[in-house]
């Protein structure tokens, strides 16, 4: 009689554990977010002495940019043996200083688009 009721107690004990693991990983599952929104992006527009308009969006987090020009969009990604940035195919290359910003295409060595940034208007505290 006492064997009977230890394995019962027993079968009972391991029901109950594996029932309650059930329902722990039923709720961490609801439970988790996931944020897949943590780029720093950076929009800005130019315009050119012809009027012509681009747009840059610059994601700082992935280094890369895309550029709209006249409808049609490329990606471009960070050089690393130049100072700019390049598509996957180096087909295309954009390039900025501190007053200019130029975008070309390599194979032909022609400029799709020339423009000046706007001046900043923080001044500079004289020493």
């Amino acid at each position: 009689m006492k064997t009977k009721l230890f394995t019962l107690g027993i079968l009972y004990s391991l029901i109950a554990c594996t029932h309650s693991a059930k329902d722990a990983d039923a709720k961490t599952t609801v439970q988790t977010e996931v944020n897949t929104n943590d780029d720093e992006i950076i929009r800005e527009t130019i315009t050119d002495r012809h009027g012509e308009q681009m747009e840059i969006i610059r994601n700082q987090t992935k280094n890369t940019i895309v550029i709209r020009l006249s409808g049609t969009s490329y990606e471009l990604y960070k050089n690393q043996e130049n100072p700019g940035y390049s598509t996957s195919d180096s087909k295309y290359q954009f390039t900025e200083n501190k007053k200019d910003v130029t975008f070309l295409k390599k194979d032909a060595d022609m400029v799709l688009f020339h423009g000046e940034k706007a001046p900043n208007n923080e001044k500079i505290a004289s020493q």
